[in-house]
């Protein structure tokens, strides 16, 4: 089992983000709970969840990437209404989801050092957003 704590999560309560989607994509609300942001946290649930629920979420997500880059792009990042962040954290949820769905058919990745022994280098765009 991954020691959460030791590879940086944050607790779900410690930053805020919105469970609401903006209105074209209100059908993906149920899956707000993926929306991570923060690289850690998001290695920390793909890690954590079952091969069943990243290959749902990433089922379920597919179809939609390309209006959900199309609806992001509208804006730079450091100009992202707070509104759009929780789209722009469950698309790299997903792109987190899909590098296991993909390739390694498992939720950590096989033949490899434990996650608990990787440190995330720099989350300073993704922090700045929380702010």
């Amino acid at each position: 089992m991954t020691d959460l704590a030791a590879i940086g999560f944050l607790e779900r309560e410690s930053y805020q983000v919105s469970d609401r989607l903006p209105e074209e994509f209100a059908d993906l609300e149920h899956l707000s709970g993926w929306a991570e942001p923060t690289e850690s946290a998001r290695m920390t649930r793909r890690i954590s969840a079952t091969m069943a629920e990243l290959t749902d979420y990433y089922s379920t997500l597919l179809p939609r990437m390309e209006a959900i880059a199309e609806y992001l792009d509208q804006w730079d990042l450091d100009e992202l209404p707070d509104s759009a962040k929780p789209l722009l954290y469950m698309a790299l949820m997903f792109m987190e989801a899909a590098v296991s769905v993909e390739l390694f058919k498992d939720p950590d990745v096989p033949e490899s050092s434990p996650a608990e022994k990787l440190t995330v280098l720099s989350e300073h765009a993704e922090r700045a957003l929380l702010a």
